[in-house]
């Protein structure tokens, strides 16, 4: 794959015009897998190409998570069937899938298109009229490297109650790629290992000098902390990058909770005053990884995610050039006088990472707002 192949979107507004025109350009298939896919104003124009598609005789599947997708009409799923879309909600199949909560909770994060089998997109955009301001970080992709994500895609179309046999040509990829300088990284719902987060720590671990993280959400857990703290005792820059304000007001407090934690670690914190969606890391100017994993629980325990690794200078350096132009815009933490916040302000916080814990059922890593080095020197 040459360098050249890759298109980095770094907002939904310019990812969706990329997908459009890719989409009407489609003359064999299109795969299409996306946590929010509603027919407002803006999702209207794309189901509209899809429903196009059909009707000429091309393979249109498309899945959509339930849950995230809650808005989408009847009226408009049914035109999709009814033109020959094969339309699926991700949770659909999982009827009895682990008990009640783990069906709720096991969703499709997943925003991965693929056309022709040979035009891959991938990152953080959804289809709402919500998110059309907001900054994002999606890709193109283009050649073999696809294949990947189409293997990913049958999984989830079986998962979704999908025959197996209208996906049996695409189950024949492998998830590993032949590109030495591209990888997918997938995470489903596991009780203790997650790749993602993985990659996150090792970012961390094997830095030189500088690592820039960047999501929207944010809740580490005690050993993501110990490896905040080691980077930073060799001396390794550290950068977040995520939003005053998110769209998820408890998914707000709950980051709020640790920036003085951060800031006793020697991170440097940068706030943008727009939504910021974008979700990944960029490790020495040497790779970078993006995709829909944010830096919290939920993406590296429940969630179906799916992200790439793309170890070239041709696309971390124009990546790193859209991160920096975003974080010179925002704010950094002590512009905004973060230790004088008001006690209603810290009962929010307090408020909003216990009912975190009890959503997502896990133990307590960490110590939010605490200012001792020691907690992150503790085992996990």
């Amino acid at each position: 794959m040459k360098s050249s192949e890759y298109t980095i979107y770094s907002s939904s507004q310019e990812a969706w015009d990329g997908m459009f025109l890719a989409l009407q350009k489609a003359t064999k298939s299109i795969y299409w897998e996306l946590y929010i896919f509603i027919d407002d104003e803006v999702g209207q124009s794309f189901f509209d190409v899809l429903e196009q598609k059909a009707k000429a005789g091309l393979d249109v599947k498309l899945i959509v998570d339930s849950f995230g997708s809650f808005w989408l009409s009847s009226k408009r799923i049914k035109s999709l069937k009814a033109a020959g879309v094969d339309f699926h909600f991700f949770q659909a199949g999982l009827k009895g899938f682990r008990g009640w909560w783990k069906r709720f909770c096991s969703r499709t994060h997943r925003k991965v298109l693929v056309i022709d089998e040979t035009i891959g997109f991938i990152g953080g955009v959804n289809i709402s009229k919500e998110t059309k301001d907001w900054l994002d970080i999606h890709v193109r992709l283009q050649g073999k490297v696809v294949r990947s994500l189409l293997r990913s895609f049958a999984k989830s179309y079986t998962l979704s109650g999908g025959k197996k046999k209208a996906v049996h040509h695409l189950l024949k990829y492998r998830y590993r790629t032949d590109h030495s300088l591209i990888d997918f990284v997938y995470d489903g719902p596991r009780k203790r290992h997650s790749p993602v987060r993985k990659k996150y720590v090792e970012a961390l671990l094997k830095a030189r000098e500088r690592v820039i993280l960047f999501s929207p959400y944010y809740f580490p857990d005690r050993k993501f902390l110990r490896a905040l703290w080691r980077a930073r005792k060799r001396g390794v820059r550290i950068d977040l990058l995520i939003p005053f304000r998110t769209d998820l007001r408890i998914a707000t407090y709950v980051a709020y909770a640790w920036f003085l934690t951060l800031r006793s670690l020697g991170v440097h914190l940068h706030l943008t005053d727009k939504m910021m969606h974008g979700k990944g890391v960029i490790v020495d100017d040497e790779w970078a990884m993006i995709g829909s994993s944010n830096l919290e629980q939920a993406s590296f325990y429940d969630l179906h995610e799916a992200n790439v690794q793309i170890k070239d200078k041709a696309f971390v350096t124009p990546l790193k050039n859209i991160l920096l132009r975003w974080i010179k815009g925002a704010k950094h933490i002590d512009d905004v006088q973060w230790a004088r916040r008001g006690r209603i302000h810290r009962l929010r916080e307090y408020i909003s990472v216990f009912l975190y814990r009890i959503w997502h059922n896990k133990a307590y890593y960490g110590k939010p707002n605490s200012s001792r080095r020691s907690d992150t020197s503790k085992k996990s």
